[in-house]
């Protein structure tokens, strides 16, 4: 009996000493997205015996490193794999992290907008994007009129915003592509009272151009007035949207021929706008 016990005790001083012999390599990075010339920090996590030797490959083909926590910078675009070699007095362990490391170009951002001109109000559509994107998502930060918006891990963005009033604004976008790689660009709008209105029209019922619109930021109230070649008003509206389908104010459809328009506001002192129309059956 007392031998069985010497021998189970031996057994277990084996075991223990066997199992805190082994390494277990682990590793993290302080972020594993960056651009071209930034730093990664390194750290070892790796936990079992006292690890006395460490082993760095970074994947790039630049220089390894021997120290526990290395801090390491990427030159060029590329994915790598990143390993580490861990070592004390009783084992050897490598562990691998295949396609850890992303390394992109600083990107290039940019922005195009439209005012909407259908919308009640002075709300522009933002699309920003990145000139050099390459298939990874980037994160997005707009800046209309001190007002923040972000988005992220997405290819592009789509925004909307409305202005509270006419007038100048700036606004901005930043693309972040990883840590501490970022772009921003700005552009200067000017937020007006936009009034577009086209020469022909073919009030045929078809379906196609039936209608003659005029486009507006629907903000402020104006007045229509269509004159005949004679000079004679045939048709006269006041709304926010402007339109005529080619009839009179009584209803009754006009013959085909110019005519003239005028719009005026009723709420914008001096702001006039007038054309030639063609209606064409």
């Amino acid at each position: 009996m007392v031998k069985r016990l010497i021998i189970l005790f031996f057994l277990n001083i084996f075991f223990v000493n066997f199992i805190f012999s082994q390494i277990d390599v682990k590793f993290n990075a302080d972020t594993t997205v960056i651009c071209e010339g930034g730093s990664i920090q390194f750290t070892d996590l790796s936990v079992g015996d006292i690890v006395f030797n460490w082993h760095w490959v970074f994947g790039d083909g630049d220089t390894d490193s021997f120290i526990q926590n290395p801090v390491h910078q990427y030159y060029y675009e590329g994915i790598y794999t990143v390993s580490l070699t861990a070592s004390s007095s009783n084992a050897t362990q490598t562990k691998e992290k295949t396609k850890y490391i992303k390394v992109r170009k600083f990107p290039d951002a940019d922005f195009t907008y439209t005012d909407t001109m259908f919308l009640p109000s002075y709300l522009l559509y933002f699309h920003g994007f990145v000139i050099n994107q390459d298939v990874l998502p980037y994160k997005y930060y707009w800046n209309f009129n001190q007002y923040s918006y972000s988005q992220g891990n997405t290819i592009d963005t789509i925004a909307i915003y409305t202005f509270p009033n006419a007038g100048t604004y700036y606004v901005d976008l930043i693309v972040e592509a990883g840590k501490g790689c970022r772009d921003t660009v700005r552009d200067t709008l000017s937020v007006t009272d936009i009034l577009e209105a086209p020469n022909i029209f073919s009030p045929n019922d078809d379906g196609i151009n039936d209608v003659f619109v005029v486009k507006s930021n629907g903000v402020n109230e104006f007045v229509l007035d269509v004159f005949n070649r004679w000079g004679a008003i045939v048709y006269s509206q006041t709304a926010r949207r402007l339109q005529w389908d080619g009839r009179t104010s009584a209803g009754v459809l006009l013959p085909s021929g110019n005519y003239f328009y005028h719009i005026t506001s009723t709420e914008l002192k001096g702001y006039k706008k007038a054309g030639v129309i063609l209606l064409v059956k």
